[in-house]
């Protein structure tokens, strides 16, 4: 018999460290939080993961250093297999299987929603200043800013408009309104990008216009210079990028995604004559988020508070294969089947990495399996936060800090199209897909379950349902009594 489970002695290590390391775990001061978002950044597209191709390697030398001076999550998994409902995770706790439960459209989180308790709110309540820069998803509405946990914001409340790599408008939150007070989200013109744009336009004179990416970075480092090393209260910045999504030259209410807009090829300008511009542009942008990375790790250690901040990388979801991109091109999965909008690990793989000197060790390889629900009870832990008792991440702080954890039961994801939406699900060395979930958009005994051997079988190529059988009654026997659904998000 398989056994899929936490053994008897995995339970008595966690209880016996939950005993020991009472909250706030011994930490003496609550450290500054960063959480720094890709955009459908694959998980074989940084150096330090698997992924490499006939056309090379993607330049990422400051994503490498961040890994190597902390540690990398090589089982870590983003919250979903497309956007907003993947970020819906990370800030509630709550994986896709719980959305219908509580209300959650996958898309949009409101001000007043019944069962909607925020990462941000946690830590704003235990003493952090907040601020979000960039995407915002799934808090898209102008009202859901400052109440669901931000007091700072920059950036592009439309995840559809985030396509437009060069928009005319941004959005902020106005300094009058306060952490509590209305959040009326106001649009200003970037002037310079009223003009006709174009890749070639764009590129022949950057500076000329204004790009997304820069004007995110620009606002977070200068908040980072006005409150990183204030010394009244600790931060929580997130800042969410969205590269390297595919994008256009478009303005809204036009939104194309037309190939991979970056101000300039830099080091691949040479590779315009052998390889497709679409991917020439890919790998440029792919190098041009590795560089705003090295911005930010730099700014905190100029301001001095680089040992008193815990750094989090990750992306979205797996690689992208849009705007004439080919997401084989460069491997940009690593050789995990699947990609974005897909069950299979290539769609919810993340290339996590942590970053705390002195705390999180580093040049550490961690294959522990985690999630994005986990980041709220994990930061909720360290700064002794309160989060609703019944969401389904769990605290991985031990983990995080290199000390041993029993492994989590289960991840579940949910994807499809419609009355055929399906889920995938993970316990241990076991990954299940259902492509359809045959009753009431549930998962059910007579699910069609295919089952692969993660350690044996990464590329999950050979369907071993057959086989161990027995595995795939544990896999369903562990989250039939959950009430779950595999209804699909923004699908």
């Amino acid at each position: 018999m398989h056994r899929i489970c936490m053994t008897v002695v995995g339970w008595l290590t966690w209880m016996t460290w939950a005993l020991v390391m009472a909250t706030p775990h011994a930490i003496e001061q609550p450290p500054n939080i960063v959480w720094i978002m890709a955009d459908d950044l694959g998980w074989g597209e940084v150096e330090l993961f698997p992924g490499d191709s006939k056309h090379g390697r993607l330049a990422t030398p400051n994503l490498n250093k961040f890994g190597q001076e902390g540690t990398i999550f090589t089982q870590a998994y983003a919250g979903y297999t497309v956007c907003a409902p993947s970020r819906t995770t990370l800030f509630t706790g709550r994986h896709s299987g719980q959305f219908i439960k509580y209300g959650f459209d996958g898309q949009n989180l409101y001000h007043n929603q019944a069962h909607v308790r925020t990462a941000a709110q946690m830590l704003r309540e235990a003493g952090y200043r907040t601020a979000a820069f960039g995407k915002t998803a799934p808090f898209q509405t102008p009202d859901s800013i400052a109440p669901l946990g931000f007091d700072h914001f920059k950036g592009q409340l439309s995840q559809l408009f985030c396509h437009n790599m060069y928009p005319i408008y941004y959005d902020y939150l106005p300094e009058t309104g306060g952490s509590t007070g209305p959040n009326i989200s106001q649009a200003f013109v970037a002037e310079n990008n009223v003009t006709a744009k174009s890749r070639e336009a764009c590129m022949a004179n950057p500076s000329a216009f204004n790009y997304s990416i820069d004007f995110f970075q620009d606002s977070a480092l200068s908040w980072l210079d006005t409150y990183g090393a204030a010394p009244d209260k600790p931060f929580f910045l997130y800042v969410s990028y969205t590269i390297p999504h595919a994008g256009g030259w478009g303005s809204a209410p036009q939104a194309p995604e037309n190939g991979a807009p970056v101000p300039s090829d830099g080091q691949y300008a040479n590779r315009t004559g052998d390889w497709p511009t679409v991917e020439v542009d890919h790998a440029a942008v792919v190098t041009y988020l590795d560089a705003r990375v090295g911005d930010i790790l730099s700014k905190l250690q100029g301001l001095g508070i680089d040992n008193r901040t815990l750094v989090f990388f990750a992306s979205d979801n797996g690689a992208h294969n849009e705007g004439g991109h080919d997401h084989t091109f460069f491997n940009s999965t690593g050789g995990l089947r699947g990609f974005k909008r897909s069950l299979y690990e290539g769609g919810v793989r993340t290339p996590a990495m942590a970053r705390w000197p002195g705390r999180v060790p580093a040049g550490r390889v961690s294959n522990y399996s985690w999630a994005f629900w986990d980041f709220m009870p994990t930061v909720g832990d360290l700064v002794n936060g309160s989060w609703p008792s019944d969401i389904d991440g769990i605290s991985i702080l031990p983990e995080l800090l290199g000390q041993e954890q029993a492994p989590k039961d289960y991840l579940f994801f949910t994807w499809g199209s419609g009355a055929k939406s399906g889920y995938g699900v993970r316990s241990g060395e076991w990954k299940g897909v259902v492509q359809t979930c045959n009753k009431n958009l549930q998962p059910s005994e007579e699910d069609s379950m295919e089952l692969y051997h993660l350690p044996s079988d990464p590329f999950e190529t050979n369907d071993v349902s057959q086989t161990h059988a027995d595995v795939v009654t544990q896999l369903k026997a562990l989250i039939l009594p959950k009430n779950l659904s595999c209804t699909c998000f923004q699908c």
